[in-house]
């Protein structure tokens, strides 16, 4: 099965694509948790701090780690998703 690498690149997916290593359908059948919240959270660009505590629980068992760190690391790929959509999702342009 070939890994789809091209998703937005919000702290979730990229937290359980790139640090867990699995697509984020295998992460929600394994925790029973509803691939359409995962989806509706991402869409809607849920911050990691209001993340339910069920959610980072799951990720920690999955990723091995405490959840402080977990939280920790999904609070840094917040940082550089923030400064991803600063960078490219412009709806003005500088005319000269």
């Amino acid at each position: 099965m070939s890994k789809n690498n091209f998703v937005y690149p919000h702290p979730i997916n990229t937290f359980i694509i790139k640090q867990l290593g699995i697509p984020v359908e295998e992460f929600c059948e394994l925790h029973s948790i509803p691939q359409g919240t995962i989806s509706s959270w991402i869409s809607r660009n849920k911050k990691i701090d209001t993340l339910p505590i069920h959610f980072l629980y799951a990720l920690s068992l999955t990723a091995g780690k405490s959840m402080d760190t977990v939280y920790s690391d999904l609070l840094t790929l917040q940082d550089d998703y923030l400064l991803h959509l600063k960078k490219y999702r412009r709806t003005k342009a500088i005319i000269d």
